[in-house]
């Protein structure tokens, strides 16, 4: 059975974009990603779209857009894909998965959201279409907050754990600092991101403003091959391809609903069962 990997990619910066929407978003990465991976458009098998959208955008039906960005696309079979957080990896694993079922030996995977261009209100409500809604809806502080309540429930079973979550806050923002891409280029540093204050405030306790995402633009896109295949577009970017996504995700809406039932008995469990040992996986110099 032929593996599927990455073959090529390319990446738009992350932020208040001037790209009007995703069609144009995409538009920006899918060539210079066929580019990188020596593919042309005429040997491309299909396309997979990975876009939560959900109000951010009145056009919907992201799949058709690629290839509205390149007329060689426009007859290559294309879906789009959502599974909230991890839309993207179901975008990858599909493509992997076409590939390794034989369906096709050259795909195009492209994430796109254009976020900024919606009120920061209605932001807050479109994502809370990736809750269950019957219970999660009336939550204050919108998503965040849903993830508040998570944050609240570990630390009433294991203790007050902001200062990791600054450590994390401040690692992630030390390697923006090296990513061109990233939307926030600034080394906040530990003791800024584990004080609350007015530049730190808040935003559903005990989740601060460092601790939370931004709202952002951007896109990414990436050329699927076969393994061992000969040509131009022979694998250089290995992708190893972990177990596929749904097997963790599944469900977002229904998932989340387990969790928050849960809480106090999977808060300190990882993915795979195994117990945090806290802080010293967290270690400030990691």
């Amino acid at each position: 059975m032929p593996k599927g990997q990455i073959v090529g990619w390319a990446h738009s910066p992350f932020g208040k974009l001037d790209a009007t929407g995703a069609e144009e978003l995409m538009a920006s990465v899918v060539a210079s990603a066929l580019g990188h991976a020596g593919i042309g458009p005429q040997d491309v098998d299909g396309i997979f779209v990975g876009v939560m959208n959900n109000g951010f955008s009145r056009q919907d039906f992201q799949g058709g857009l690629v290839a509205m960005g390149n007329e060689a696309l426009a007859h290559v079979p294309a879906v789009r894909l959502e599974n909230a957080c991890a839309t993207g990896s179901a975008a990858i694993h599909a493509a992997l998965d076409f590939i390794e079922a034989g369906r096709g030996r050259i795909a195009v995977v492209v994430g796109v959201e254009k976020m900024t261009a919606t009120p920061t209100a209605e932001v807050g409500d479109i994502l809370l279409g990736a809750s269950y809604r019957k219970e999660e809806a009336d939550i204050d502080g919108g998503f965040a907050g849903l993830f508040g309540r998570i944050a609240q429930a570990y630390f009433q079973r294991y203790g007050d754990r902001s200062e990791e979550l600054a450590m994390i806050a401040a690692k992630n923002h030390a390697n923006g600092m090296a990513n061109p891409y990233a939307h926030m280029r600034k080394d906040f540093g530990f003791d800024f991101c584990n004080t609350v204050s007015d530049r730190n405030p808040y935003v559903a306790a005990p989740l601060r403003r460092t601790d939370c995402s931004l709202i952002s633009d951007g896109a990414a896109a990436a050329g699927a091959g076969r393994r061992g295949d000969r040509g131009r577009h022979v694998a250089r970017h290995r992708f190893p391809g972990a177990q596929p996504c749904q097997r963790h995700h599944g469900d977002e809406p229904a998932r989340r609903a387990r969790f928050r039932r849960r809480a106090a008995r999977l808060g300190g469990r990882a993915r795979h069962g195994r117990d945090y040992p806290g802080r010293s996986l967290l270690r400030r110099d990691a």
